[in-house]
């Protein structure tokens, strides 16, 4: 079972959502260029963190991704998750309506 994860923001996948935000508009190619940047700039810092790689057997793997992911790209705010059973506010487990058994999710290690 793969139960550890990266979670955070790639200045690649910052680019792909500012893309998408613009859409086609009526600048021209450089400029259109540019404010994908800036907008990919901000999305890294601002926006909520996503899983940003593949599953991992165990939490050294997840860090060796890091290590490599510093190397090669941008990332931003890089963070270990493992896979949990979900609580309430109470404390209580999350049931499943689907399976009724216990909801996971993922939280820091």
């Amino acid at each position: 079972m793969s139960a550890f994860c990266v979670f955070g923001m790639t200045f690649e996948v910052a680019i792909k959502r500012a893309e998408k935000k613009l859409g086609d508009s009526n600048l021209s190619m450089e400029q259109w260029k540019k404010k994908v940047h800036e907008l990919a700039e901000r999305i890294l810092i601002e926006a909520k963190p996503t899983q940003v790689s593949p599953p991992f057997d165990a939490p050294q793997f997840a860090k060796e991704w890091i290590e490599v992911a510093r190397k090669t790209s941008r990332i931003y705010a890089p963070t270990v998750m493992v896979r949990k059973p979900k609580k309430d506010k109470h404390g209580n487990p999350v049931i499943s309506k689907a399976t009724g058994l216990p909801a996971l999710g993922w939280e820091p290690y």
